[in-house]
């Protein structure tokens, strides 16, 4: 049975959408093959080894065929970049949505392990959008500055509701170095050129990126591999400690951590091959 969508038109009516036609079924179902493609390639042989034809040549087209969907090698990294950006963004997002609403800090610990789990899932992806920068290639930031916030937006919100709910107690302005505050007093603002956010203190940024900062740290050494092995065997558990001493750590009440509840174990880190 052929699904039709529903759009909204200028006056607010909703109307049928024609379904996509076959040769845009085509076309589309070719991007795909393309981007999976390219994501094996740079599998096999490193991110900066990916060029148009070696896609072309793994696929059974010419170069000049492959341009009709993808202009150059920037553009399908931009495309895999985006991909990977939504993909950990959305699950983190519905991680969160479907977690246990509590006065404790189990919807942060959700969609954390979450993002963890699609970590080690997806390695090449996590590389490429959080590992070394590739070679001549410089991201789009109209194109891929909103994908890339989606993870980082729902834990900042996360962050703002425990503020709100005396969870989660800000250290003094005078903390944060002299040095640092024009920083974090400007990095909303210019973070809100692309996406909407709600400006938080310079305590409240600083905070912020310390527990990014520890969460991208851990997340890094167990995808490749620079954990001991006996940590690796343990990275659930591991993983899960830092974490809650990270929260400890910027402020998060300890007995509130402690009623704080984490997701059931579903991905151990032996099934990871270390550097994969």
């Amino acid at each position: 049975m052929t699904r039709v969508g529903l759009m909204t038109t200028g006056t607010g009516m909703r109307v049928a959408a024609a379904p996509p036609t076959r040769r845009q079924r085509l076309r589309d179902a070719t991007s795909e093959e393309i981007k999976t493609v390219a994501r094996d390639l740079m599998a096999r042989d490193g991110t900066a080894s990916l060029n148009l034809r070696a896609i072309a040549r793994e696929m059974g087209m010419t170069p000049s065929a492959l341009y009709r969907y993808y202009p150059s090698r920037d553009a399908i990294l931009t495309a895999l970049i985006t991909d990977a950006y939504d993909s950990v963004g959305e699950a983190v997002e519905r991680a969160i949505d479907e977690a246990r609403e509590d006065q404790a800090c189990t919807p942060i610990l959700a969609g954390v392990h979450t993002f963890r789990r699609w970590a080690l899932e997806h390695p090449q992806e996590y590389g490429l959008i959080y590992g070394s920068p590739v070679p001549g290639y410089e991201a789009p930031e109209e194109a891929t500055m909103g994908p890339a916030m989606r993870t980082s937006l729902a834990l900042l919100e996360l962050l703002r509701r425990a503020i709100g709910k005396g969870m989660l107690t800000l250290p003094p302005d005078d903390s944060v170095p002299e040095g640092l505050r024009p920083l974090f007093d400007g990095l909303a603002e210019q973070k809100s050129h692309v996406v909407e956010i709600q400006p938080l203190a310079a305590t409240g940024w600083a905070i912020a990126m310390q527990f990014w900062v520890v969460l991208h740290g851990i997340l890094s050494a167990e995808v490749f591999g620079h954990l001991p092995r006996e940590l690796r065997e343990q990275g659930e558990a591991f993983f899960d400690f830092t974490i809650r001493q990270a929260l400890i750590a910027i402020g998060v009440d300890r007995a509130v951590v402690a009623a704080s509840v984490s997701p059931q174990p579903q991905i151990t880190a032996t099934q990871i091959t270390p550097g994969g």
